[in-house]
């Protein structure tokens, strides 16, 4: 990350780009057919286009990867080096100060055993592995950052080699003073992209972590991509690279996960405390080997982590039959998975009808169960029921800033499907009696963030919850502005039960939950207490006459909250868990693990434990 070739924003500065089209954020990639790995397969590659960017915006599920025990590579694009006078220097001492996080993370001492690294195409690059843990690994490819105007061409290297895939535009690496290679390579557009991708068959990664391609236009700055060139270059790469991997035979099936990135400034502070204190501690780390990365912009992002496009907590839900079913993007697939009883098996989904975000929404309608997404090609809703797909548009068509959606049915069946639209308010669609969707009406609202929750509401019919930057709004035939008043730190999640609505809030900065429960019309006084400890929204469902919150916890694994304290049950989310009661009443917690697979614990009673987590074939 850098914010400038002085060390300060260019808020306005125009770029001379011809801005490529956007790959869409493939947020859980792979070819369906590719088999889950196994438990020892797992691995973590990150891409980024510079030294910290993985401490500022992936953190902390790169840590939460160091500390694994699982094989973790994180490859830097860019030397790093902008504007300074000596480059090869200064590129250097970024480099030892990534060195120094991962040990910090690590807690191992910060020694590391050095080489060259033979790539594609004879070219070479930095390899460093950390000695008390040596399936940790950092490489450096050194190509010219972007604000380096002696680079071949000038400023912008990253953005030139990818308008041209050609292959007329080349540049040359830099060479870090003391570093493990004594000359440069060559790079076209086409031959970083078979580097990331023999990278990718040598390493055989089951998550790749990537930057923002595409980021949200709402962002004022680094005008026209919206974020730093180098940022959206490299998600673009890692991309065009994953692609090319995944036709590879015989590898294990590939989650991608994206991250935002300049942008979190201006989110709510959705790490508690004690994952702040321990971010900010890896990145002071880095900090003390940069003499540029320092202001109040890099408080701002250690105290906050957001994925461009998250799973959310709404992708799993209850057939006509009673079984439950659970559902996860997979590159330009949806993968499905059922209950059998005391085990959950694959369930064939048919392709949807373009690339959709892994926020998907799950809800039971007219049509049977059926499964929301939103498209990254056309920004538009479908949605599969028993039919099969059926594209319903969007309130903003080809407007980035739509929201993935939230479902909810009304008392007779119908449902109804709620999107944050480009004006910042809520846009609405419906379906009939015969289960077909109608058109898209306004509803209003200012500020809306992405990540609705929708629930029945006490008249039958549909109400949604939607977080602004200060406070949560409710919409249920108009806006009610009597919800209590508080900042959260993300997405609002809404149960409803015979006794009420239960609203559970993650509270900005603090790490804490707030819930609310309205009976007869009237709200509660709000209850805040601990949240669970990790970053995100948190799952709530009523089981057993409770209200039961899960969530992550602040060691990566999932807790919950079913009496008021709460309680880890282990697991390795990707993102973030889901919940959900199955036809015997039991209590099931769900996740999608970094080995591509379904993870499931099941408490069969209340007060009773969670089993052991089973994972789906």
């Amino acid at each position: 990350m850098r914010l400038g070739g002085s060390g300060f924003m260019a808020l306005a500065r125009p770029f001379a780009l011809l801005v490529a089209l956007a790959l869409a954020v493939l947020v859980a990639c792979g070819d369906p057919t590719a088999p889950p790995a196994t438990a020892d397969e797992v691995a973590y590659l990150q891409v980024v286009a510079h030294h910290d960017d993985d401490l500022l915006f992936m953190n902390p599920d790169v840590r939460d990867g160091v500390r694994s025990g699982h094989r973790l590579m994180t490859v830097f694009l860019t030397a790093g080096e902008a504007e300074e006078p000596d480059a090869n220097g200064y590129s250097a001492a970024r480099q030892a100060g990534a060195r120094a996080a991962y040990a910090r993370m690590a807690g191992v001492p910060d020694e590391w055993d050095g080489s060259a690294m033979a790539l594609a195409g004879g070219r070479t690059a930095e390899r460093y592995s950390l000695k008390s843990r040596p399936r940790v690994a950092l490489v450096f490819l050194n190509l010219p950052e972007d604000a380096d105007p002696r680079a071949a061409g000038g400023r912008g290297a990253l953005s030139r080699l990818w308008r041209d895939r050609g292959g007329w535009v080349s540049v040359d690496t830099l060479v870090p003073t003391g570093g493990q290679v004594a000359e440069p390579s060559r790079y076209t557009g086409n031959g970083l992209v078979k580097v990331l991708a023999k990278l990718m068959e040598g390493f055989r990664p089951t998550v790749l972590r990537t930057q923002d391609p595409d980021p949200d236009p709402d962002y004022p700055f680094w005008l026209p991509l919206h974020d730093h060139p180098d940022h959206v270059m490299s998600a673009r790469f890692a991309e065009a690279a994953a692609r090319s991997y995944r036709r590879s035979p015989d590898r294990p099936a590939l989650s991608v996960v994206g991250y935002r990135d300049y942008n979190i400034e201006d989110a709510p502070a959705n790490l508690g405390p004690e994952q702040q204190n321990d971010k900010i501690g890896h990145f002071g780390e880095y900090q003390k080997h940069d003499k540029l990365a320092h202001g109040p912009a890099y408080d701002r992002w250690s105290r906050r982590m957001y994925y461009r496009w998250d799973r959310g907590t709404a992708w799993v839900g209850q057939a006509p039959d009673g079984r439950l079913h659970a559902f996860a993007v997979r590159g330009k697939d949806v993968i499905g998975w059922r209950q059998a009883g005391d085990r959950w098996e694959s369930a064939a989904v048919d392709r949807p009808d373009g690339p959709l975000a892994a926020g998907l929404a799950v809800g039971r309608g007219v049509g049977g169960l059926t499964v929301c997404g939103r498209r990254l090609d056309n920004d538009g809703m479908t949605c599969r029921d028993d039919r099969g797909w059926v594209g319903l548009g969007s309130p903003d068509p080809g407007d980035a800033r739509v929201g993935v959606p939230a479902v909810a049915a009304h008392r007779d069946g119908r449902l109804a499907l709620f999107v944050r639209d480009a004006r910042g308010g809520v846009s609405r669609v419906e379906q009939d009696g015969d289960g077909r969707w109608g058109s898209w009406d306004r509803l209003g609202g200012a500020d809306v963030r992405d990540g609705l929750s929708a629930v029945p509401g006490p008249d039958g019919a549909p109400e949604v919850y939607a977080a602004t930057a200060t406070s949560v709004l409710r919409w249920a035939g108009g806006w009610d502005s009597s919800f209590p008043a508080v900042a959260p730190a993300g997405a609002p999640v809404a149960v409803a039960d015979a006794g009420g609505t239960t609203v559970v809030v993650p509270v900005a900065d603090t790490g804490e939950v707030l819930r609310a429960t309205r009976t007869g019309g009237a709200w509660s006084a709000p209850v805040r207490g601990p949240g669970p400890g990790g970053p995100g929204r948190p799952a709530a469902v009523s089981a057993d006459g409770a209200v039961v919150v899960v969530g992550r916890a602040g060691d990566g694994g999932v807790t919950t909250d079913a009496s008021g304290a709460w309680a880890g049950i282990g697991g390795t989310p990707l993102d973030y868990p889901a919940a959900a009661v199955d036809p015997a009443g039991r209590l099931v917690v769900l996740l999608v693990g970094p080995d591509g697979r379904l993870h499931t614990s099941v408490r069969a009673e209340r007060g009773g434990a969670f089993g052991p987590w089973q994972a789906t074939p």
